[in-house]
């Protein structure tokens, strides 16, 4: 999702992108001077958002600053800003189960957009967290952006925009991927999840996966 922002903080101001981006927070790649962002630093975020309204305004936090952007989480986020991230988010994604989409591609007429790469599997699933949400389960489909998972009958599940971290499968016996993901939307028997905070590498390992499941005899 890459997004033009300005961030300002102790009188300096930085242009930047977006390598992620959801309703709670966002991670945005700066110039190489911003070293002085430390952890908990607040400053002031100007995000462009292409749905035709004026740019967002907001308040956020750093949380973690590494080689791919740093990680901020907005504060004191009013019920209207979130609103408009929530609706651009989703119609990014345009469904879990039709495949979460590019921004270029989402800002165009509906009948000229492709979907990305997504693909149906049953991989493992487990959830790296506190009882009773480290449960196991089954994936439904899978993209380098998100997936969506069956949850045994059983399972309590955390609340949408939560964070955790999850195990996925490989197939084949491939060694697992961690991966950090948010809570997007809860349905009966399912819940789809978006990644966030990728690095280069977890992204190109996901692309892989789905590439790999794909060129499987069906």
């Amino acid at each position: 999702m890459v997004l033009d922002v300005t961030v300002e903080a102790a009188g300096s101001r930085w242009p930047g992108k977006t390598v992620d981006l959801s309703p709670y927070g966002v991670k945005v790649r700066l110039p190489a001077n911003t070293s002085q962002l430390s952890r908990g630093a607040l400053l002031e975020l100007r995000i462009d958002l292409p749905d035709g309204d004026a740019p967002l305004f907001l308040t956020a936090s750093v949380i973690r600053t590494d080689r791919d952007g740093v990680a901020l989480n907005f504060a004191d986020l009013q019920d209207h800003h979130a609103g408009r991230l929530k609706a651009f988010v989703d119609l990014l994604l345009e469904n879990l189960s039709d495949g979460p989409a590019g921004l270029q591609l989402a800002v165009r007429p509906a009948k000229d957009r492709r979907r990305a790469p997504r693909t149906d599997a049953e991989l493992d699933v487990s959830f790296e967290a506190e009882k009773p949400y480290d449960w196991r389960g089954k994936t439904v489909n899978l993209s380098p952006f998100g997936v969506k998972v069956a949850l045994p009958a059983s399972a309590i599940r955390p609340s949408e925009g939560t964070s955790l971290q999850l195990r996925l499968g490989a197939p084949d016996n491939g060694p697992p991927i961690s991966l950090k993901g948010m809570i997007w939307r809860r349905e009966p028997k399912s819940t789809a999840l978006i990644f966030v905070e990728l690095n280069r590498e977890e992204l190109e390992q996901l692309r892989a996966l789905v590439d790999s499941l794909q060129a499987q005899p069906v």
